[in-house]
């Protein structure tokens, strides 16, 4: 029976968050499992706790982190480089939310989704984006973006 706690499920996501802020990616089941002593299958079913509260995304086809906002675990054309490490972001507003959430400078790269241009933005640890324009469109009111966050 996995510890299922509020304690235990809050310091698995400090675990998480901690991990992808350090390493630009998230702990694998296996991971959290050595981490806190306890089995895979434990593990795996605190992250599907996890996800069912919406802290993290499980991914439905291998039980691992899928998305942990504003981080993502697959590559997306969301790139934010920091001083020592690198990140993938879910969209346009996690992609300037990974700097923000870390309270550091970091470089970001994306394309435009139109014409496919590459965009870099320089964004200052207390200043914000370091730039004059720009232009983000998200397809969906925030109420509705769990109906399918992928797509979101």
């Amino acid at each position: 029976m996995v510890d299922a706690t509020a304690d235990a499920l809050d310091a698995t996501r400090v675990f998480i968050y901690t991990h992808v802020a350090d390493t630009g990616a998230p702990p694998t089941s296996d991971e959290i499992a050595a981490h806190f002593g306890i089995s895979p299958k434990e593990a795996r079913d605190r992250l599907r706790t996890l996800g069912a509260t919406k802290r993290v995304i499980v991914s439905k086809e291998k039980g691992e982190i899928w998305m942990s906002g504003p981080f993502s675990a697959l590559p997306t054309r969301f790139r934010v480089h920091g001083a020592a490490t690198s990140w993938w972001a879910n969209c346009a507003w996690d992609m300037l939310g990974i700097p923000a959430s870390l309270s550091i400078s970091a470089r970001v790269e994306t394309s435009c989704a139109c014409c496919d241009e590459p965009i870099t933005i320089d964004v200052d640890a207390d200043a914000g984006p370091l730039c004059g324009e720009g232009l983000v469109h998200i397809f969906l009111p925030a109420r509705r973006w769990y109906e399918d966050i992928g797509y979101t």
